[in-house]
């Protein structure tokens, strides 16, 4: 077991290289592998001579790879020999083939050695072995499609594989939402405008869905289920008045009155109002369905993100009341039925969620808002999913610095809050879903509109911490997500306050099971008053970093081994950790000393009789 100085000092040591031959880099040349798929890992190198010399020096080394599952090696150390002559930098190509397992992740650890034997730096990655994306989706975005704008297709979805994103929400791509493709399908545009007047280039949309199909990235069509712009009626596209909704079942039924989104776009935008649909009516399903098969035969899009607004429902040109939510399941099967694509449909503020984890989509993807801004809450919405599926995929949509109408408070930075993101993502992760955040290359989220993505920067600092919290999420799939549930377990943290219910300023303790196993998380939220995620100031504090802690588990169990890993130290790497056994009041238990906690810790106890 190391001891927490040693984990410390390691990450520092990374954090700031010494002089001398280091690993730059190391990540997966896809994002997710299907079973007997070659896997490369590309390790980048690059030397800092000690002594500046007209005659560039010639290292040699040597690399060792091992691969792991949940602590225990699989397969045999790779060994290669490299050489790296003056300060040019390599990339060097391993191939691996993994194990003949579907479903599976695994920790990837890249040691650098001299010629000596000795360590000379250390590094890490993930790999996801899984024949479909819908049981661990991590979900990124695209919002940015012209050179205009500064898209780099080929550059920005080489940096979210590092992330092992794999699969993409397009953005606003589309020309109208009641008729999302430019031209037709005999004469598709090169060029187009969305609905902010934002310039659209066919070419760059080509080269992002050919380059993330590369990557096994699955690339999925944005558009809402029930919207169509003011002008749709009188365009000659053929949709009826009579396919709209109304905000009472009686009154006017005209153009005017009609149901509807009322945007605060500027005078570029092509559109100011967005119709609400009859999403139940087979009429505008019939007509949407159309225009959206004529997007795929042009686009080799793998399916469609259906978009909603939250709106519980609204009444039909006859007065009988159209219930969005539970229309929700019947439109994604349909969809599925009639375009025989994937399905992802956005059930906002988590209404309808349940009821769509037993739909065709691929997975529940839930857009948290008011309701849902506390870090108890995002636990809790997880688990209704959970139990209303427990082999639902999840993706929630959570906007950490988001401002609304009654909190517009400017921030003092134009910088993502580190803190915050991870103490989210942390939550999310443990609460077995992911987080969809991060797209066009290097950028997150701020808000629901995503072309805001420039408002704040990702720092460097950021960047590095999410590469781990993302190997983390990829490599410990297999107990972070499906068929996971609550366990039958209580852990409390003896030197530090602790609650398994999310009490603000202490460190929350989550307890789950999975075949045999018993995962604890320890989320860290010392340091703040604050229960919410939402940190509109983005000046949530750093946790204080806690060393050797004294962790004791109640658990009727037969545990044989515990291991400890955290994305927030050595890399993610797994560790055995000892224990001691004893009973308190007729129940066993058993004291851990964890060697750090930062913002998140993952204990896993295995050999248990849990089912």
């Amino acid at each position: 077991m190391l001891t927490a100085l040693a984990i410390i000092f390691c990450n520092f040591v990374r954090g700031q290289k010494i002089k001398g031959l280091n690993i730059t880099d190391v990540y997966t040349n896809k994002a997710r592998y299907a079973p007997h798929e070659k896997v490369f890992i590309l390790v980048s190198l690059k030397n800092d001579p000690l002594k500046k010399t007209s005659t560039p020096d010639i290292v040699q080394a040597t690399l060792k790879i091992t691969f792991w599952h949940l602590g225990k090696r699989v397969c045999h150390e790779i060994t290669r020999s490299v050489s790296v002559s003056g300060q040019r930098p390599i990339q060097v190509a391993i191939p691996w083939m993994p194990p003949d397992r579907d479903f599976f992740g695994y920790f990837v650890d890249v040691r650098l050695l001299g010629l000596d034997g000795k360590e000379m730096d250390r590094s890490q990655t993930a790999i996801d072995v899984s024949s479909e994306w819908n049981r661990f989706p991590r979900y990124g975005y695209l919002a940015h499609y012209s050179k205009t704008e500064g898209a780099a297709p080929n550059q920005w979805i080489a940096e979210l594989n590092k992330f092992h994103i794999d699969g993409l929400e397009y953005y606003d791509f589309q020309d109208r939402h009641e008729h999302p493709l430019a031209g037709s399908v005999e004469h598709p545009a090169s060029h187009w405008q969305d609905i902010a007047g934002r310039e659209i280039d066919r070419d760059v949309l080509d080269e992002f869905l050919t380059a993330a199909h590369k990557r096994n990235m699955m690339n999925m069509a944005y558009n809402t289920s029930y919207s169509a712009y003011a002008d749709a009626f009188t365009d000659g596209e053929g949709i009826k008045l009579q396919w709209a909704t109304w905000n009472t079942p009686g009154g006017a039924r005209t153009l005017q009155t009609a149901k509807a989104l009322n945007l605060n776009g500027g005078e570029d935008w092509k559109t100011h109002r967005l119709i609400y649909m009859n999403q139940n009516g087979p009429d505008w399903q019939n007509y949407l369905f159309g225009q959206m098969a004529d997007l795929f035969r042009v686009y080799p899009f793998d399916g469609w993100h259906i978009d909603t607004f939250g709106t519980r429902g609204a009444y039909a040109y006859d007065g009988n009341y159209v219930n969005f939510i539970a229309g929700f399941l019947p439109f994604i099967d349909r969809a599925k039925d009639v375009l025989h694509k994937r399905m992802v449909l956005n059930t906002v503020n988590t209404l309808g969620q349940d009821r769509t984890a037993h739909s065709t989509a691929d997975f529940v993807y839930s857009e948290l808002w008011e309701d849902h801004e506390t870090y108890a809450s995002i636990l809790s919405a997880a688990s209704q999913v959970h139990k209303a599926n427990p082999a639902a995929g999840l993706v929630f949509a959570a906007y950490l610095h988001r401002r609304d109408g009654k909190q517009r408070i400017d921030p003092k930075t134009t910088e993502f809050n580190t803190p915050s993101v991870l103490l989210a993502d942390a939550v999310i992760f443990a609460s077995g879903a992911s987080h969809i955040e991060l797209g066009d290359g290097s950028r997150m989220l701020s808000s629901e509109y995503f072309p805001t993505d420039t408002t704040f920067s990702v720092s460097p600092e950021l960047h590095s911490a999410l590469r781990h919290y993302y190997d983390f999420l990829t490599a410990y799939e297999n107990v972070l997500r499906y068929k996971v549930a609550s366990a039958p377990a209580r852990a409390v943290v003896l030197d530090h306050p602790s609650s398994p219910n999310s009490v603000p300023d202490t460190i929350w303790t989550i307890a789950r099971h999975k075949k045999g196993m018993t995962i604890v998380h320890l989320i860290n939220l010392l340091g703040s008053d604050d229960p919410h995620w939402r940190d509109i100031k983005a000046d949530r504090p750093a946790t204080p970093l806690l060393t050797n802690i004294k962790v004791r588990i109640y658990a009727d169990q037969n545990t044989r081994t515990v291991g400890w890993a955290t994305p927030d130290a050595d890399g993610g790497r797994f560790h055995h950790l000892s224990f001691t056994t004893g009973s308190e009041h007729g129940q066993r238990y058993m004291d851990i000393i964890l060697p750090s906690l930062k913002y998140w810790d993952m204990l896993l106890l295995q050999g248990s009789v849990n089912p």
